[in-house]
């Protein structure tokens, strides 16, 4: 499993107690997810309220009495490993933040409506799913969906607008309005941790395959994004990404995950989800895949009241 997915299943709750331990150790030698974790779950706030207290009475003991450093143990021991590198230079202090979580609705996230989603290419406009040619099945292969009763199935890898560039890929996309949640990222923080779960049957070739999830955001009108990726305008203002290689497992389903900044002009976000087989061998520049599933959607709307920096008294180790 890889970093990003442990550090979004350990703030979710979801991480087992090995997932947990796996993350520790990766803590322990990578700067980089430290910090990561520093800003995923606002430990720099506390630090700093920490590290002033340290530089007002360096000889004393610091209480701890800051609760958020308890109720997750993993924190704790990030902030104990990263301590040091905040109170040997100048701090940077910021009010506590206050995290706020919001579930931002797809249409069908979890594919339980039985109607099949648009062959119509790229969308036009909000309201569902569209992308290549699939459909919404049962549990099939040997295959049970990852939640509820139906899951999404990628057939083939091309669709109704002929988009040339995707002949390898199965692609499928929703759009999600943001502009209602305008205020809350206005400041530039907001985040939106985005996930999906993925399953497959095994490729005749022998080479597995590979799925793929990504966030996107833009700014104007949904019909925009069609033209800017068939031109390639590049005009999207943020996007994040994540691949994963099949397991040929069938009893397990794999975890896509990753987390977007959403810049303040953000007036829509795309989620992709994608299917790359194995065999890339396309008949008549068409693949068609032989049981290749996704399912479970989510998209978490994480922002909080972090005001903008205050540089404080430079704190003694």
């Amino acid at each position: 499993m890889n970093p990003n997915e442990l550090i979004l299943r350990y703030l979710h709750g979801e991480a087992t107690d090995a997932e947990v331990a796996e993350l520790d150790r990766l803590l322990a030698c990578d700067p980089a997810l430290r910090l990561k974790l520093i800003v995923e779950t606002g430990i720099d706030a506390g630090l700093c309220e920490i590290a002033r207290e340290r530089a007002s009475q360096p000889s004393a003991v610091v209480p701890r009495r800051s609760v958020w450093l308890s109720w997750r143990p993993l924190t704790a021991a990030a902030a104990g490993i990263v301590f040091g590198m905040f109170c040997t230079s100048v701090v940077f202090g910021y009010s506590m933040p206050r995290m706020v979580e919001r579930v931002l609705n797809l249409v069908n996230a979890g594919f339980e409506e039985p109607v099949a989603p648009l062959p119509d290419g790229i969308p036009l406009r909000f309201g569902g799913w569209s992308g290549d040619y699939s459909e919404i099945v049962g549990e099939q292969q040997g295959i049970p969906p990852h939640e509820g009763q139906r899951m999404f199935r990628f057939l083939r890898s091309d669709s109704k607008d002929g988009f040339p560039s995707r002949a390898y890929h199965g692609n499928m996309y929703q759009f999600i309005d943001i502009r209602p949640w305008r205020e809350a990222i206005s400041r530039g923080t907001a985040v939106v941790d985005w996930s999906a779960w993925f399953n497959c049957i095994r490729e005749a070739s022998g080479k597995p395959s590979q799925f793929e999830a990504s966030m996107w955001a833009f700014a104007g009108v949904p019909s925009f994004v069609r033209k800017n990726w068939e031109e390639k305008l590049h005009q999207e203002l943020a996007y994040s990404t994540w691949r994963a290689a099949a397991d040929d497992d069938l009893k397990t389903w794999q975890r896509v995950a990753g987390s977007l900044i959403v810049p303040p002009d953000t007036d829509f976000l795309v989620v992709e989800l994608k299917a790359i087989g194995g065999d890339e061998t396309p008949m008549n520049g068409v693949v068609t895949f032989g049981g290749h599933y996704a399912d479970d959607v989510r998209m978490v709307l994480r922002t909080n009241a972090r005001e903008h920096p205050q540089k404080l008294t430079q704190a003694k180790p």
